[in-house]
């Protein structure tokens, strides 16, 4: 064994194993390549393609749906022509005002989170010149508030939670029923708070955060969550808790969301639920469907979506239990090739009726984390058997088919759009090096920092402190939030323009406002954990200004020094404040992971994709 250890250590092999991931690397990006020009040639201006029959469909909204959807990959595989002529298409083709009805979530995650990322992405692409004053407008910024006002309707409601679907042309449909999915309640905190800040309308960021709360509300005694809830009685409807489809991404959010936006509150209620998902869910660490009140287990299967799990757990720290299941995962696909929609742990095989996979990524974005976490080549190996199997199994003249039956590897005739958003992604950045961008948490370009009516300092860093991923893998940068409005500006104009806001008109018109106070008002508007928190008073005036830098542990140059030189910008005066000095003290920066104000377990790497650290 020690023979073997010195070998891998011997150059050449070393040498070979590079050789080899690039290999892989390259290969995911062909497998993008075949897949979007498949699409583009055979499908577009459709929503999907149909990789058996080379023809398309319009499966969501006929808005273009894979062609949104993929942006921003172009963009991570360095394909800058090619998302310049996309982006092209989409400003020419792309309309929402029309007679149909779509689901909330998935136009959310898609389209919204889509059309954000790629908005946020321009600069980094290359597009020259940028719409006039980027990154707080332009073209797509503005098709994504187009379809995210479209959806806001659906949030109307007496708890806060939104109906399922909507009608781009005329609100929520008659007779919509009012169960949904606890993932399509509470999964809008990322993309409505980076449109709201981006634009300074409050509508979106408040809707999302009131249906986080409602959820978090409704939960058990035991702090779980059911999988269906009434949205007009905020009552579990199916109480089946589990971290798999219908719950997924409501975790996802509460953690990432808290994350993005340092929000405290969030990240507590993550941790509640957490500590109950493994007291009573995991067993040998696969995850199971229990009773919500009781905890006794319900249905002892899993699903290919649980797989998004181990991402969160290394956020948190918990590598060891991710990589667990992460194994027993691999131990499907090195049975099946692919991981089956549900596989029950009790007889040992595939779930009947449920033998698809629609090419899902969930695996391979944990592997991504576990990677970039650890550096093990092993998380790598098991990426490259997931290409080698979509190449030999699912690969089509046109594209890549959805495997109807992991068993038989059985095709089915349509290619989802998270195959190029999100499955080619993360292959892609598995075998990536440290040197991409994407992975890049420095102060990397150039800085804006003002002051604001408030008298607080802003820095707006597009490009900087690093990017997170929406459940669509669409990735967000950190150094926008205080490009445009703040947390506090948002506040104000929330707190003077309910009553006239169109989201709530109509509720308003038919119900007496004292219920409306009752029912619709969030908890004193905006939670105070929600603004960045105060500085302590015994700080001078002058110390207020390092509080941007400290949030962010900002590497600039000379930052090892204790004094710092910035240039300011006054709002009331519109003039440079050249190189005020004051007495910030800059830190090294931290590559170590470490959730604010939560008392979970630090990640023990030198890598991660995040970093928050407000102490």
């Amino acid at each position: 064994m020690c023979i073997i250890f010195l070998c891998l250590l011997h150059p050449v092999f070393s040498s070979y194993y590079q050789q080899e991931d690039l290999n892989y690397k390259n290969k995911a990006r062909e497998m993008f390549d075949h897949a979007f020009s498949g699409y583009m040639n055979y499908a577009y201006p459709q929503d999907e393609l149909k990789p058996l029959s080379c023809d398309g469909m319009s499966s969501w909204g006929n808005y273009s749906l894979t062609l949104i959807d993929s942006l921003d990959t172009l963009v991570i595989m360095g394909k800058y022509d090619e998302f310049k002529d996309s982006y092209k298409k989409v400003l020419q083709n792309v309309r929402f005002d029309i007679d149909k009805n779509v689901s909330v979530f998935e136009t959310n995650i898609r389209v919204v989170g889509g059309l954000l990322s790629a908005h946020l992405l321009m600069q980094r692409a290359g597009v020259e010149p940028l719409p006039e004053g980027w990154p707080c407008s332009g073209p797509l910024l503005d098709l994504a508030v187009d379809i995210a006002s479209r959806l806001l309707p659906a949030f109307a409601t007496p708890t806060g939670l939104p109906y399922g679907s909507i009608n781009l042309l005329y609100g929520v449909p008659v007779g919509e029923t009012t169960v949904t999915g606890t993932a399509s309640a509470g999964t809008y905190i990322m993309e409505f708070g980076v449109l709201s800040r981006l634009t300074g309308d409050p509508s979106y960021e408040h809707a999302a955060r009131r249906a986080l709360q409602a959820l978090y509300h409704a939960r058990s005694s035991l702090n779980l969550v059911g999988n269906h809830i009434d949205i007009t009685l905020a009552e579990w409807i199916y109480k089946e808790a589990g971290i798999g489809g219908n719950i997924d991404s409501y975790y996802e959010y509460l953690l990432k969301g808290g994350l993005f936006f340092n929000d405290k509150k969030l990240l507590e209620q993550f941790k509640t639920l957490y500590k109950s998902v493994i007291r009573y869910m995991q067993h040998d660490y696969w995850y199971i469907w229990v009773n919500m009140f009781t905890g006794m287990p319900s249905m002892p299967s899993v699903s290919t979506l649980d797989a998004f799990w181990p991402s969160l757990q290394i956020l948190i720290g918990d590598t060891k239990s991710a990589g667990k299941t992460l194994l027993n995962f691999y131990s499907l696909i090195s049975h099946y090739g692919f991981t089956p929609e549900l596989f029950s742990l009790i007889r040992g095989q595939v779930q009947q009726g449920s033998e698809i996979y629609p090419l899902r990524p969930e695996f391979v974005e944990s592997l991504v984390y576990m990677y970039r976490a650890t550096g093990d080549p092993i998380w790598r190996n098991m990426g490259k058997q997931v290409i080698d199997s979509i190449e030999a199994s699912a690969k089509t003249t046109c594209g890549y088919a959805t495997v109807g039956n992991v068993v038989t590897h059985q095709l089915e005739d349509k290619m989802e759009s998270f195959f190029l958003s999100e499955t080619t992604k993360y292959l892609y950045l598995l075998f990536s090096d440290d040197h991409h961008w994407i992975f890049d948490k420095r102060l990397t370009d150039k800085t804006n920092v003002t002051v604001d009516e408030h008298g607080e300092y802003r820095m707006c860093a597009p490009n900087s402190f690093g990017y997170i991923f929406t459940t669509e893998a669409h990735p967000l940068p950190v150094g926008v939030l205080d490009c445009c409005f703040s947390a506090k500006d948002n506040d104000v104009r929330y707190r003077g323009d309910f009553f006239r806001n169109t989201v709530y008109k109509k509720y308003v018109e038919s119900r007496d406002k004292a219920s409306l106070y009752l029912n619709n008002l969030p908890e004193t508007f905006l939670p105070a954990s929600y603004y960045f928190p105060a500085l302590p008073a015994l700080l001078s005036a002058d110390l207020s200004r390092c509080y941007l830098i400290d949030r962010f542990l900002i590497t600039v140059a000379r930052s090892h020094k204790n004094c710092l030189a910035v240039q300011f910008k006054s709002v009331s005066t519109n003039e440079h404040v050249q190189h005020e000095q004051h007495n910030c003290k800059v830190r090294k920066w931290y590559e170590k992971f470490e959730v604010n104000a939560v008392d979970l377990v630090k990640v023990p790497t030198k890598k991660a994709f995040r970093v928050v650290n407000n102490k």
